[in-house]
């Protein structure tokens, strides 16, 4: 097991924005004119607003049938036991771009729902480009899984809460979780990587 550490980034534009995904999250199969003048004015203020960082700790795992043992949580879940299958070490880390996305999300929806939309589907877009840097990060050298975060199949958001104690990710990163087992900052995540020997 490691400690706790934080990853942070200096030059966010070092992350790379997929534009097909924002597209995918916008359920439109292009950009029109229009839409690609709001779509860079919404690249420019998220790299702007965003301040990414991580958290991480590795730990050995057990996997019998359908239940995962990770110490200090047990989860049922036939989806995340297959996903960690052969596996007997673990990265359980929790991602965020920020409270300035939120922020600025919430300047932008007063202005325009339809910039704010936008604003939106290309925030999640850098989340998940910071979660794959953290991840190569992480696995270097390593056989690893893909990564699988809570809400994924019939592995419950409930375990949201465990995952972020544990990790400390509110100290740390400034995560908290709402009732309904969601994250603020909104743009963040927690993922599980297994680790084959």
């Amino acid at each position: 097991m490691i400690d706790i550490c934080t990853v942070s980034l200096n030059e966010t534009n070092t992350l790379k924005i997929d534009e097909k995904e924002v597209m995918r999250y916008l359920g439109v199969k292009e950009l029109d004119n229009s839409l690609k003048v709001m779509y860079d004015a919404c690249v420019s203020k998220a790299y702007e607003a965003s301040a990414p960082r991580a958290v991480f700790r590795k730990l050995n795992i057990s996997v019998l049938d359908n239940t995962v043992d990770f110490g200090f949580m047990r989860v049922n879940s036939k989806d995340l036991a297959k996903n960690l299958r052969n596996c007997n070490e673990a990265y359980i880390f929790a991602a965020t771009l920020g409270i300035g996305v939120d922020r600025a999300f919430e300047r932008l929806n007063r202005i325009s729902q339809a910039e704010a939309m936008v604003f939106s589907a290309v925030a999640s877009s850098l989340v998940e480009s910071f979660c794959d840097y953290v991840n190569e990060q992480l696995i270097v050298d390593l056989c690893a899984r893909p990564r699988f975060s809570a809400g994924y199949g019939d592995f419950s958001l409930q375990h949201q809460k465990e995952i972020l104690n544990y990790l400390e990710a509110d100290k740390r990163l400034g995560i908290c979780l709402t009732d309904s087992y969601m994250m603020v900052p909104v743009k963040s995540v927690t993922a599980i990587i297994g680790i084959r020997s």
